[in-house]
């Protein structure tokens, strides 16, 4: 009995110290002057930074026709497939070396096979600060056959 008048006195001293300990952090944190994160540019918010821009293969094609650039960024072999009108072949793994070749003042229209690289490309393009970067969802597979 002795034993578990003692553990439950234990028990009741460590809860007491755990909620203390709690309500001097909650103290703490209250007081705390908030963090800024200064490292994000004051023109866009940081949670616009990352988002891709997706367009379908209709949007994209009229695009097309009102001057963006089909970026397509499939290896050579792949081309055999077919690639959309007077399409820019730099495939994914040269594009950080031949990304002087695209124009940052004009849209570009990333596509690849089935959407994965192209999501890449389009993601690393922005980083280097080209923002008319759009995704061609669903790749070349999705490409209107007529």
């Amino acid at each position: 009995m002795k034993k578990l008048m003692l553990i439950a006195a234990s028990a009741l001293f460590m809860i007491t110290g755990c909620d203390e300990n709690k309500a001097e952090k909650t103290a703490d944190v209250k007081t705390a002057a908030p963090v800024v994160n200064q490292t994000a540019p004051a023109a866009q918010p940081a949670a616009e930074q990352n988002v891709v821009k997706s367009v379908d293969w209709d949007k994209a094609l009229e695009m097309n026709a009102a001057g963006a650039v089909f970026v397509d960024v499939r290896n050579p072999p792949e081309l055999n497939e077919g690639y959309a009108p007077n399409a820019v072949n730099i495939p994914l793994p040269e594009l950080k070396q031949r990304m002087g070749e695209l124009a940052k003042d004009k849209d570009l229209l990333i596509y690849c096979r089935s959407g994965r690289r192209s999501d890449a490309a389009t993601r690393i393009l922005m980083e280097q600060g080209y923002d008319r970067v759009y995704n061609v969802l669903g790749g070349y597979l999705a490409y209107p056959k007529k």
